[in-house]
């Protein structure tokens, strides 16, 4: 009977242990299939906007306040006024 519950308990121990980490590698597995893409998408976007800083920075420039045009501009060749 002694060598039965020498064997039982280690058994049952490592049961416990398994089902503990069943559900511990469960809510992982959750965890990074919503946490890996969201921060790669949050390293996109912010390199993102370090890329636009850099460029108003250097250009003195600023994308989004840029006077937008209402209609296609007309495009006049010099030369065929020349000829004309």
């Amino acid at each position: 009977m002694k060598n039965l519950i020498n064997y039982i308990i280690p058994i049952l121990i490592m049961i416990l242990v398994f089902r503990f980490f069943n559900y511990i590698m469960y809510f992982a597995i959750r965890f990074w299939y919503i946490s890996i893409p969201l921060v790669l998408y949050l390293i996109y976007e912010f390199r993102k906007s370090r890329k636009r800083m850099k460029f108003k920075q250097d250009t003195k420039l600023d994308p989004e306040k840029e006077v937008k045009l209402k209609k296609e501009p007309i495009i006049e060749d010099d030369k065929k006024d020349q000829e004309r």
